[in-house]
């Protein structure tokens, strides 16, 4: 599945923010309806992006250095 630019401007906003609530207060969107976004990108793709163990989320590997080709 391609995906929608509601999960892409959902990671993007997360990634700057440094956690799934500040993406949600910069979004004007719930902090659950933010993180849903976030699965289900990861789940379209089949890649963790964030690394969820601390108190913040942290941008995998995946998610910084994509592979080409």
């Amino acid at each position: 599945m391609n995906p929608s630019m509601e999960q892409l401007e959902a990671f993007v906003a997360a990634a700057a923010q440094g956690s799934f609530s500040g993406a949600a207060r910069a979004l004007g969107k719930a902090q659950s309806a933010v993180s849903t976004q976030i699965s289900n990108l990861e789940i379209d793709l089949g890649v963790e992006l964030f690394d969820r163990t601390g108190r913040n989320p942290v941008l995998t590997a995946a998610a910084c250095c994509p592979r080409r080709g």
